[in-house]
C-alpha cells in the first residue's frame, strides 16, 4: 500500500492504508505492507495499491518509476475523480462503490476494474443497546449533510472533520443511537462515495434515513427498505422522519433492520478479504 506522507492523518488513509492491511494481514493471511512515497524507488515486482492520498498529486515520474521497477500499478481513487493518465500506467482500477465500479467497466473496458468494499472502521465496538425510544444522529462532516441544520428538533448531529483523527468520542457516542441520518448534500456530481455510512449503520444494528438515488443506497437497501426519504426537500425528510417515529418497534421498523443485517454480513471483514483474493488471482 503506498501513500502519501503529509497525508497521514486522513480518515481515508487510516481506514484505507492502514486498518485495511491489518485485516488483510491478520485475519487473511496476506504479505502486505505499507510504505510513503519517498521509499517508491524501493519497491521491485510488488503489486502496489496507490491510495487516494497518493494519487492526488502523483506525478508521472513517480507513476514511471513504480513502473520501470516491474511492479503491478492498482489504483484505489475512493471518492475522488481519477486522472486519466495515470490510469494509463495502471493494470488495475480498484473501485470503493458499486457506481464506481459500473461507471470504470464503461469508461475504461480495456482494464481491469474491480470491487474492494469499504470496510467498517475497527476501532467501532459493538455493544449490546438499551435504548427505550428512537434516537437519530447523524455522524460526518457538517457541510455534507443535507440539510442538517433544519432538522435539530429531529436529529442530533455529531460532526466529524475526515481529515483529523484526533476526536474519537464518536465511536462510543454511536451506540446511543438507533437510526442513522445519512442523506448527504450533492457537492460533485461525478464522485461516487462507498455506503460508508450505511455500513456503519448496519453494524450497530441501526437503520438509516437516506434519498434511493444516493450513491449505492438501492443496491445494498433494494427497493423494499422503508425508510427511504422520496425527494431531497426538507419537507420530504421530515416526512419520512415522521414515518419513522411513528412505525418505530413496528414490523416495517423489523423488516427494515432485517435488511440491514444482510448489509452487515455483505460488508464483513471475511467478504473484504475474499474480494481482495479474488483480485490477486485476476493479476497474478
Amino acid at each position: 500500500f503506498i501513500y502519501r506522507s503529509f497525508r497521514k492523518n486522513n480518515a481515508s488513509t487510516i481506514m484505507r492504508v492502514f486498518q485495511l492491511q491489518k485485516i488483510l494481514k491478520e485475519e487473511g493471511g496476506i504479505n502486505a505492507e505499507i510504505i510513503d512515497e519517498k521509499y517508491i524507488k524501493n519497491i521491485h515486482e510488488c503489486i502496489c495499491i496507490l491510495n487516494k492520498s497518493f494519487l492526488i498529486d502523483a506525478t508521472s515520474e513517480e507513476f514511471q518509476i513504480l513502473k520501470s521497477n516491474k511492479n503491478i500499478l492498482c489504483l484505489d481513487y475512493i471518492d475522488s475523480k481519477e486522472k486519466l493518465f495515470q490510469i494509463k500506467y495502471s493494470h488495475c482500477l480498484i473501485a470503493s462503490s458499486i457506481k464506481q465500479l459500473l461507471l470504470y467497466k464503461k469508461k475504461y473496458k480495456y482494464l481491469l476494474a474491480h470491487m474492494i468494499t469499504h470496510h467498517v472502521d475497527p476501532r467501532l465496538k459493538k455493544i449490546d443497546k438499551n435504548i427505550k425510544s428512537l434516537r437519530i444522529g447523524y455522524f460526518g462532516e457538517k457541510k455534507n449533510g443535507l440539510h442538517i441544520e433544519n432538522l435539530n428538533n429531529f436529529i442530533e448531529p455529531y460532526f466529524i472533520k475526515t481529515n483529523m483523527q484526533a476526536n474519537k468520542n464518536w465511536f462510543k457516542e454511536i451506540n446511543n443511537f438507533n437510526a442513522h441520518y445519512i442523506a448527504r448534500r450533492i457537492i460533485n456530481k461525478n464522485i461516487n462515495k462507498p455506503f460508508l455510512k450505511g455500513f456503519t449503520a448496519a453494524f450497530t444494528s441501526s437503520n438509516v434515513l437516506v434519498c434511493k438515488e444516493e450513491g449505492d443506497s438501492v443496491f445494498y437497501l433494494t427497493k423494499d427498505y422503508p425508510y427511504f426519504i422520496k425527494d431531497r426537500s426538507l419537507k420530504s425528510i421530515k416526512k419520512t422522519i415522521e414515518f419513522m417515529q411513528t412505525t418505530y418497534k413496528s414490523e416495517i421498523w423489523f423488516k427494515g433492520l432485517e435488511i440491514m443485517r444482510e448489509i452487515k454480513k455483505r460488508t464483513s471483514n471475511k467478504q473484504i478479504i475474499k474480494e481482495f483474493k479474488h483480485l490477486l488471482n485476476l493479476i497474478i
